[in-house]
């Protein structure tokens, strides 16, 4: 039994008239109108304009808070040549967010120079020592990016410094708001602008929108990226930047961006928002996380190719640093959680040494995502006795509440209900983690559920092909609030299952349904092969569709979102022979032959039971149960699948002699036989059965059979070995006698257990079980 990593929410797949209409009305598959519907595009307007987006999608900047305002004072600036710094943040919305209005005021003629603050000297967001040095070398005017709203003591420190600062940020607001000269966000207080959503990035670009006066198209491309990497909602206006973004990256002209996305391993004609999640956007990241992510903005905004090829180049080795730091302490901490979770605890708090910093947070992630418990990671310091990390929850749990208590024994916190930040103590950890498990057993985190897995619905592996992955496609860009449509695949069949990667880390198979096959990729899923064989004809897949290149042949595939099985693990251990070494396993050996049971009972180990099919009890304890030898009917059968909470059943079927190898006896056989005796009546078989076996070419076994059935349907009467005609016979179809039905159902079961292929014996096995199961309920 595999069990699934999500609770699924299948949605139906029945289409409505509405929708139908809708469909033809835009020459498109019905399934995208339902897709729509489900996300709340219920209007043909509503659907149009979300498959379409273009420039008139962008909402008016000055719709922002203070935007006039701050428009103003930049504009002012740059008239009196005052010397203006952008205060960004160091990961790749915060990147792009700088160059954004950068390349903007540099357009503009403006005095102007940008400041990334550093992960490990600067911490997170407005810094006041760094405040204190960019106004002390001249700076009367900062625009922060990407941060500022929760920096109200720096705010003030500038304003004491004659220095003006501008906030446009898109983080949650505080209660107290900073003192700023002006704050463009889009969900101020009581001035909410008309889409919520935007990335620090979206901010930037309104801004430089309205300084410019005009869309400014060339700068789609870094928008793009700031909002894929910040995983806003992909809706509105967002959708817009996106959509418009990717085609401006495919046409990009900066060749520090062409130089970063031919080191990701990328094209630029076959660019998309994934390309951006897991390739622009963590080499970005990465600058941050290492060293210093100024060089990402350089990379961004330079038109010297020899410098952008340098720049990429150092961008590219920090993530393959990235990486490493992730791999080598991911690999640790997952051996300190095992034993964690070994001692009983119901949250993980992970510490280690000389651990990276900066990835951390990644770490604390694939952890969670591992074991499914909120995890703090942190490195020990042990020259300053700090242990410093990041935490990551999981569905229901607010790790934030859960330390929120507790901060007052720490070095510093923040976060929110799914993340956190934090530093403590060396003498402290042992405190606060017992207070965390507390928690986490106070708010029963052992009954919370597993994370929610919405699926679109039911597809037949038939029905895939390009046209349905291109009508999918209309629905792109992906992303949060747009996610890629997840399908459960109907299916017949699993075969060519084969592990991939150095390691056999990775999974790929094959669902088949009538005459099609589709390739399924299981990433990170290779330890699962032998379980998916044992249960190739039980397995339910979701996932999503992706198109695939493999030596110039495109072909769509499955990318497996999640996986289970159901019923018991079912082996197939048939044999023509018993010999000692069957009965070496561990279960209750079932039969169905009281005579075969006691000739081998004297093998069955100890720790094992025998048991004869009358007497099985349906409640019994063992999780393998082995069927011996073959049941001679469907009903004896039966009994095996009323057997509570199934988990294992290996079949050894074994049968001295099948009834099918002779056959059921023809009319033409049973015709010869009956005018024999018919003109030999009186006939002594005990004297004569050899010659007349011969005489008739008929196996003796068949003869007898006939004979049973004839003396059944009151034809033939048999006494003492002696066949007598019966004096007028009724007329009856042979079909009629309990031999030649009970000989028939043998024979059909005999094909079903013995004479199966693996796959036909699994598939009529699990839906007779299914069958009892049902008819339980």
């Amino acid at each position: 039994m595999i069990l699934p990593k999500y609770n699924w929410h299948i949605s139906s797949n029945e289409y409505s008239d509405e929708e139908k209409e809708m469909a033809h009305n835009l020459n498109i598959n019905p399934l995208i109108v339902s897709i729509m519907f489900q996300r709340g595009y219920d209007t043909l307007d509503k659907i149009k304009s979300f498959l379409n987006p273009d420039i008139n999608s962008f909402h008016d900047p000055f719709e922002l808070h203070d935007m006039q305002k701050s428009v103003d004072r930049i504009s002012l600036a740059i008239t009196n040549n005052e010397k203006i710094t952008i205060y960004g943040d160091y990961d790749a919305d915060g990147i792009t967010s700088t160059a954004i209005l950068y390349e903007t005021l540099q357009n503009m003629g403006a005095n102007v120079n940008f400041y990334i603050p550093n992960r490990f000297t600067d911490g997170y967001g407005p810094n006041s020592d760094a405040y204190k040095r960019i106004i002390n070398e001249g700076t009367t005017l900062i625009i922060t990016v990407d941060n500022g709203v929760s920096g109200k003591e720096q705010v003030d420190l500038a304003n004491s410094m004659n220095c003006d600062v501008i906030i446009t940020d898109h983080h949650n607001l505080p209660n107290d708001l900073p003192n700023a000269y002006s704050i463009i966000h889009a969900r101020y207080p009581n001035d909410e602008y008309e889409f919520g959503d935007l990335s620090g990035a979206g901010i930037s670009f309104k801004l430089s929108t309205a300084l410019l006066g005009d869309f400014p198209s060339e700068l789609l491309d870094l928008v793009a990226i700031g909002t894929v990497a910040d995983l806003v909602s992909l809706t509105d206006e967002n959708r817009a930047i996106v959509k418009l973004g990717l085609m401006a990256i495919a046409q990009t002209e900066r060749p520090g961006l062409s130089a970063l996305i031919n080191k990701a391993g990328l094209k630029l004609d076959n660019i998309n928002e994934e390309s951006i999640g897991f390739g622009i956007a963590p080499r970005l990241n990465a600058l941050g996380r290492i060293s210093d992510a100024s060089v990402g903005v350089e990379l961004l905004t330079t038109f010297d190719d020899d410098y952008a090829n340098e720049l990429a180049k150092e961008t590219d080795s920090k993530n393959s640093q990235r990486k490493k730091l992730v791999s080598d302490i991911y690999e640790d901490a997952y051996q300190k959680a095992e034993n964690l979770i070994e001692d009983g605890h119901k949250t993980l708090f992970i510490v280690g040494e000389n651990w990276h910093e900066g990835v951390l947070g990644i770490v604390a992630s694939r952890i969670v995502e591992k074991f499914n418990k909120p995890t703090l990671v942190l490195n020990l310091n042990n020259d300053t006795n700090i242990a410093k990390g990041s935490g990551r929850s999981i569905d229901g749990f607010d790790i934030f509440k859960a330390l929120n208590d507790n901060r007052n024994n720490m070095v510093s916190f923040g976060g929110h209900s799914m993340a956190v930040g934090l530093s403590v103590n060396k003498d402290k950890i042992s405190s606060i983690y017992e207070d965390l498990d507390k928690y986490a057993d106070n708010h029963h985190i052992n009954s919370m559920a597993k994370p929610n897995l919405n699926i679109t619905g039911c597809i037949n592996v038939k029905d895939i092909n390009q046209s349905l992955f291109d009508d999918i496609n209309k629905l792109a860009p992906f992303g949060t609030d747009n996610e890629y449509p997840i399908f459960k695949f109907a299916h017949d069949s699993v075969s060519n299952i084969t592990t991939m990667g150095a390691n056999n880390n990775h999974l790929k198979f094959k669902l088949i349904s009538e005459y099609s096959s589709i390739n399924v990729l299981a990433f990170n899923n290779g330890r699962y092969s032998e379980a998916i064989s044992e249960s190739f004809d039980a397995l339910d897949i979701v996932g999503h569709l992706v198109l695939s290149t493999w030596k110039g042949r495109t072909s769509v595939q499955i990318m497996l979102d999640d996986f289970s099985s159901s019923g018991p693990k079912i082996n197939d251990q048939r044999s023509r022979v018993l010999t000692k070494e069957t009965f070496l396993g561990k279960g209750t050996y079932v039969f169905f032959n009281n005579n075969i049971l006691q000739q081998v009972k004297k093998y069955i180990p100890n720790e094992s039971k025998c048991v004869h099919i009358d007497d099985l009890s349906f409640d019994i304890s063992s999780d393998n149960i082995i069927i011996v030898d073959c049941p001679s009917s469907f009903e004896q059968l039966k009994r095996i699948f009323y057997i509570k909470n199934l988990k294992e059943l290996s079949l050894i079927l074994y049968k001295k002699e099948l009834i099918s190898k002779f056959g059921m006896p023809n009319r033409e056989q049973c015709a010869k036989i009956f005018k024999f005796f018919a003109k030999h009546n009186g006939f002594d078989l005990k004297q004569n059965l050899a010659e007349l076996c011969k005489f008739l070419n008929i196996p003796k076994k068949s003869l007898f059979m006939v004979i049973k059935m004839f003396s059944e349907l009151d034809f033939l009467h048999i006494n003492d070995w002696v066949v007598y005609e019966s004096k007028q016979p009724v007329k009856k179809e042979i079909s009629k006698a309990p031999t030649y039905q009970k000989m028939s159902d043998e024979i059909s079961l005999e094909k079903k257990l013995i004479l199966s292929s693996k796959q036909e014996l699994s598939h009529f096995i699990r839906n007779e079980y299914d069958k009892r199961k049902d008819a339980v309920k």
